[in-house]
């Protein structure tokens, strides 16, 4: 799974605030139905910020960093 920018959760957060389904969702951002659910599922209620900020959090526990380029 590729990780989401902060905009696609942003968008995420907005849809589901309008009661777009998963997959109108997903088709929307170009991304699996899949990979939306699991975004959802991680944060409850959803919150894009808090959603972010748990990614980036997992991302640095796992031991990827950003890179400065």
């Amino acid at each position: 799974m590729t990780s989401l920018s902060s905009q696609e959760r942003t968008v995420i957060q907005t849809l589901l605030e309008l009661n777009y389904s998963v997959r109108a969702i997903a088709l929307f951002i170009k991304r699996s139905p899949s990979t939306v659910s699991i975004e959802i599922h991680q944060v409850t209620p959803y919150k894009a910020e808090i959603a972010h900020a748990l990614a980036l959090k997992k991302r640095h526990l796992r031991g990827r960093h950003d890179t400065l380029t």
